[in-house]
């Protein structure tokens, strides 16, 4: 065979492939799924791989098959034909019937949802959840309204109204998360277990600061008269306009800041570029470039992981679903992961498909996930 699938497959999973054995992949992985079914060996799959790559040299704009994202294909292909690495990979499933949990497991537990409280500066608190869609309040000229698809807006209604002082909050349970725009047009992502304050109004506010507790997407509106500053254990992320993300858990080890597009400026010493990303831990920061749009996984609904430790993954399984993991045994070799998982689905479908690529465990039983190993 003219190209060797096996080294194709290698490439693209690392990032080193070209067009071309990016269309050839994807059109042998889309003769995959065709013909699974049908038990092809793999000699039957290698000619079917040489007849698709003289295709290839024949056209080099061949219509391609749509597939989705390639890498998650690519990942479990490589598992099947590659000897594994030092990460399990495993693929995204079709959605699992939300009735039926796999046989393995006594009982189920639904994903998280858009859920939220919010506390007005008058000490009032609003269920977001369950309030009618429309305005929920009017602060300091601020007009505050639920929309029809369950986001928080913040809006101008009276430019001479000062509000100096006046802070809201906004506060996420477990198995919850919120969007809300405030009432300069920023847009924030707040994910489970986590909490913003912020003021009701910035116009009368030098500059426009918020503190975060938990995680949170930021697309900030452009001001260039007033920075924007996020405040979370320790760190200070000054912007005047950009996307970015800041997980600020209590129980992760330091803080992660991602950014998207743009540049931030952490604690008034180190500015980030696009594509890097920042850990704070113990006064310091360690810079890594990434792949940013991982970071914001949650916020697009889905888990996504990318050489995660199981430990980490199952901090995000607790928050989202809101269950307790426990630990029955030591794992004498944490396995790391990486692929891709609707947050819609069951807690079900993503234990099942960590067990199916690794040697771990799980059993559930109400609310507590029990982690052993095989």
């Amino acid at each position: 065979m003219k190209k060797d699938i096996k080294k194709v497959l290698e490439k693209v999973s690392s990032g080193n492939a070209s067009p071309e054995e990016e269309a050839m992949a994807r059109l042998w992985l889309h003769q995959l799924h065709q013909n699974d079914e049908a038990g092809l060996s793999e000699e039957e799959l290698n000619e079917v791989s040489e007849e698709m790559w003289a295709s290839l040299e024949r056209n080099s704009s061949p219509s391609l098959p749509k597939t989705g994202k390639l890498w998650p294909y690519i990942a479990v292909a490589a598992s099947v034909v590659l000897v594994a690495g030092l990460g399990l990979y495993f693929y995204k499933a079709p959605t699992a019937d939300p009735v039926k949990a796999p046989q393995q497991y006594a009982n189920d537990v639904p994903a998280g949802s858009n859920k939220a409280y919010l506390t007005l500066a008058s000490g009032k608190k609003i269920l977001l959840n369950s309030a009618t869609n429309g305005m929920l309040a009017q602060e300091g000229g601020v007009k505050i309204t639920k929309t029809a698809d369950g986001q928080l807006v913040y809006t101008i209604a009276d430019e001479g109204t000062k509000s100096t002082g006046k802070y809201n909050r906004i506060e996420t349970p477990i198995g919850g998360q919120y969007e809300l725009q405030l009432p300069d047009g920023t847009k924030v992502w707040l994910n489970a277990a986590s909490s913003l304050k912020y003021p009701a109004s910035f116009s009368a506010l030098k500059e426009r600061s918020v503190e975060l507790t938990g995680e949170a997407y930021f697309e900030v509106a452009k001001d260039k008269t007033k920075p924007f500053l996020v405040k979370s254990r320790g760190q200070e992320v000054e912007v005047l306009g950009t996307h970015f993300d800041v997980n600020a858990y209590a129980d992760e080890q330091g803080i992660k800041t991602t950014l998207m597009e743009g540049s931030v400026k952490l604690n008034g010493q180190l500015t980030l570029k696009p594509g890097e990303q920042s850990v704070l831990s113990d006064g310091k920061f360690n810079v890594k470039e990434v792949n940013a749009n991982d970071a914001a996984d949650w916020k697009n609904g889905e888990f996504v992981f990318n050489n995660e430790p199981l430990t980490s993954i199952m901090k995000k399984a607790a928050r989202w679903y809101g269950v307790e993991i426990v630990y029955t045994n030591e794992l004498v070799r944490i396995p790391t992961f990486t692929g891709s998982v609707s947050r819609a689905e069951n807690i079900s479908s993503v234990l099942n498909m960590l067990e199916e690529t690794s040697n771990v465990r799980f059993t559930i039983a109400g609310k507590q996930v029990r982690v052993s190993t095989k």
